[in-house]
């Protein structure tokens, strides 16, 4: 999809015609990564409802724009993607990176999304350094599957290095716990109980700043819960998003 100045690619999967009112979902990636990333929620969410996997510009197949984009102009750009695409009611997930993306979404075009959800939301006001982060990826990535590294580690390779450390000073600069404050709609913040860049401490901070959020904690699972274990994620998001029927 061309979006004025920036490009994004979209994969789709089409539930069918809805009589139940549930809304389309856009799924909305972090640093370094790609839709891919988000394939396996996706699948677990296809047979229900129309989902909408998004490469960020820049990030996976989509054209990379001249310069990294701050993460106010990521949310923009996926805010536009979902008028683009005429989504009435969308309820946008953000996994990371992609967290702080669907906060500006949410807060920045009132009325357009149904709903949200933050899957292990950066960043923590505790990791706002390369160093502390990265202590943390490596301490979260011993723990994942190699599979899920793997995917990790092809996506941040294929942006480059110098791209990457520009995004995210952009992440470390933007600030989630004020922009929450703004999101009217409702949300839920989930993060694996065992996930060391989204501790406890700050998701329940993040909760309690948002108009109208909850928590929930999925066992045994770490940061990249939506490609690990997409379908306790899926389990773990159904009674808020049947809550956003119409």
């Amino acid at each position: 999809m061309q979006l004025g100045g920036c490009a994004l690619d979209v994969r789709g999967t089409f539930a069918g015609p809805s009589t139940d009112g549930r809304p389309p979902l856009v799924l909305v990636h972090g640093i370094g990564m790609s839709g891919e990333y988000f394939l396996p929620f996706a699948e677990e969410l296809a047979a229900e409802f129309d989902v909408y996997s998004l490469d960020l510009p820049g990030y996976g197949s989509s054209p990379r724009p001249p310069r990294a984009l701050t993460i106010p102009e990521l949310g923009e750009a996926v805010a536009e993607a979902i008028r683009a695409l005429g989504l009435d009611g969308a309820v946008v997930v953000g996994h990371s990176m992609g967290s702080q993306v669907v906060a500006h979404v949410v807060a920045g075009n009132p009325g357009l999304c149904r709903g949200y959800v933050l899957v292990g939301p950066t960043v923590d006001r505790a990791a706002r350094g390369l160093g502390t982060l990265a202590w943390r990826l490596l301490r979260d990535s011993m723990g994942e599957p190699m599979t899920s590294n793997i995917v990790a580690l092809r996506s941040v390779l294929w942006m480059g290095p110098l791209r990457y450390l520009q995004t995210a000073r952009h992440m470390f600069e933007d600030r989630i716990e004020e922009t929450i404050a703004r999101c009217e709609a409702p949300g839920l913040v989930v993060r694996g109980a065992l996930d060391p860049i989204a501790p406890i401490g700050w998701a329940v901070d993040l909760v309690r700043r948002a108009p109208d959020a909850g928590l929930v904690q999925i066992p045994g699972a770490r940061h990249a819960v939506q490609h690990n274990e997409a379908g306790e994620l899926a389990r773990a998001c159904a009674p808020f998003l049947a809550g956003l029927r119409r």
